[in-house]
């Protein structure tokens, strides 16, 4: 404590000095600026050396520790760019399918690949089947053909859905 205390006071002379021999204007406030971290990083010296525990800080509060709240943010974040990857993909399937002169919509499903990153894996593809959309799908999007599902009568689907 006495060390701590002896730091604090030298650090505020050699402060109060630097700031007396420092010329006026900008270069004195620098020296003000410099002078008042030092201090503050002196008096703060001690939390330095201490070691802080998560569950003895939080132990009613499990869901703060910061571990369960990252894998939680990553995962967050993980299911966001997924749902997004997959409306451009189907909004781009929809977009490719106009300019080919077809009337049809797309629902994709995306698998994470390479490091985690979500990819375009599978397109249900509700409307006439076209090669040509098809061949685009797999060259742009990267979904290979056979991972392409093609229902060119969507009311009969639906129908023998709602039977079941």
């Amino acid at each position: 404590m006495r060390a701590w205390l002896l730091g604090i006071v030298l650090t505020s002379l050699a402060g109060g000095l630097a700031r007396q021999l420092a010329p006026q204007g900008r270069e004195q406030a620098m020296v003000r600026l410099a002078a008042g971290l030092l201090l503050a990083a002196a008096i703060l010296r001690p939390l330095a050396g201490q070691r802080w525990d998560a569950e003895a800080l939080l132990p009613d509060m499990p869901d703060l520790r910061a571990g369960e709240q990252a894998a939680a943010y990553q995962k967050n974040q993980q299911d966001t760019l997924s749902a997004i990857i997959a409306e451009k993909t189907q909004a781009y399937i929809w977009d490719k399918a106009n300019q080919l002169g077809l009337a049809c919509r797309a629902e994709v499903s995306v698998t994470a690949g390479e490091g985690g990153i979500p990819l375009p894996d599978r397109a249900v593809i509700y409307g006439p089947y076209s090669g040509e959309l098809a061949r685009c799908i797999e060259e742009e999007v990267g979904i290979p053909a056979e991972k392409l599902i093609w229902l060119e009568d969507e009311e009969w689907q639906e129908r023998k859905e709602s039977e079941s």
